[in-house]
């Protein structure tokens, strides 16, 4: 078992540490009235650990920092029933590597990643306690979301008590961004907008309005849980779209780097992104955090080749404006949410192409409308 376990170390292969036979004969460990285990890590916020005395154990490697050749312990341990966690090692191969490569961007920070079946669907710094869900799409889906975790809230140390938007939004925000890579976008999309804002978007209480800034341990229910994942979640990737991919990674970049470690608020993410791009962002941040804001557009007039779009609910969106002409020919012209900066209730669209209008669709993807019927016109 030591030799598998070191071997793991250094490899990509998926190594069986202990098996079921191996675990039901009493090999794994020795026979001792007791056994002692000492756990050490470094610059961590908290520390768990998971025991038993038959759960299966695997582990592997993956490398997570190219400049340094540093790699990271993955390792799982679950129930011969828990099939979800058979693929758990390949899985989190493959997203310590996208974390590290891809979004954030930041090379996984700790030692190992170890998945243990438990119950809680939770998080810890090196380790995902997850229950077994009974389908292996979604399994990977909360076990990304809770490796994501592993940035926000453990690399910064964030209060995820009082300002839980700073924490499960971004990991909501990743585990969208990697489920992209791993399903495509169109069913990640679907997925999102199902699991993530359907469900506040078609809600009609006011408990969903409330104001992001609003602390985390004043609200409760869907209030709480919309207010902590998918409004934040739109928030930051209605960002990411309106500075670019690039800009918004320099910008998150240096919000890491300034606040890794020493318990950043929001006024701290707001200021690292407005002193990273060199752009006055309050306008966006009070749009989406301090107002309660919904997302809802419509089509208010359309009048040669001028689209008037009026937003009703209020928050700063991107939109796609689906135009067919009446010869039949289609376009498509992407508005990002730097559209509202100037007038964040009303916005009109001129197209280059002056060919008469026969009609027109606004289609905001995941940043889905509380209203979807005046999306068209003429109206359906």
């Amino acid at each position: 078992m030591r030799a598998r376990l070191k071997k793991s170390y250094v490899t990509d292969e998926v190594m069986h540490i202990a098996n079921e036979q191996e675990m039901k004969n009493g090999l794994v460990t020795k026979q001792n009235d007791w056994n002692v285990w000492k756990f050490e890590a470094k610059h961590i916020s908290d520390v768990c650990f998971g025991l038993s005395d038959h759960y299966l154990w695997d582990a592997s490697s993956v490398l997570v920092d190219k400049k340094t050749n540093r790699r990271a312990s993955v390792q799982a341990a679950y129930d011969v029933k828990g099939t979800d966690f058979v693929n758990s090692i390949k899985n989190n191969q493959y997203a310590l590597d996208f974390f590290s490569n891809n979004w954030p961007g930041v090379p996984y920070p700790f030692s190992k990643m170890t998945a243990f079946q438990g119950f809680a669907d939770m998080e810890y710094p090196m380790m995902c306690n997850d229950s077994q869900m009974g389908d292996p799409v979604f399994a990977q889906l909360v076990q990304d979301h809770e490796v994501a975790h592993t940035y926000f809230p453990f690399y910064m140390g964030i209060n995820e008590t009082r300002y839980a938007f700073m924490d499960e939004g971004w990991a909501t925000t990743f585990e969208y961004l990697i489920g992209i890579s791993e399903h495509g976008k169109e069913a990640t999309d679907k997925f999102y907008k199902s699991f993530r804002v359907q469900q506040y978007i078609t809600d009609l209480s006011t408990e969903e309005d409330q104001p992001i800034i609003s602390m985390s341990s004043q609200l409760s229910g869907p209030g709480y849980g919309n207010n902590s994942y998918g409004k934040p979640s739109l928030s930051y990737l209605a960002l990411k779209d309106m500075l670019g991919d690039d800009l918004f990674k320099k910008a998150l970049h240096a919000y890491m780097e300034n606040w890794n470690g020493k318990h950043p608020i929001p006024w701290d993410y707001f200021n690292s992104f407005n002193t990273a791009t060199g752009k006055n962002l309050n306008w966006f941040f009070n749009n989406w955090f301090f107002t309660n804001n919904y997302i809802d557009l419509s089509i208010k007039n359309i009048e040669k080749n001028k689209i008037s779009v009026e937003n009703t609910g209020g928050f700063a969106v991107p939109f796609d404006v689906k135009v067919v002409y009446a010869d039949n020919s289609n376009e498509i012209i992407h508005q990002t949410p730097a559209i509202w900066e100037t007038n964040q209730k009303l916005a009109t669209i001129t197209l280059k192409n002056k060919k008469e209008i026969k009609q027109v669709t606004l289609d905001g993807g995941i940043f889905m409308d509380a209203t979807p019927k005046n999306n068209t016109w003429p109206a359906q």
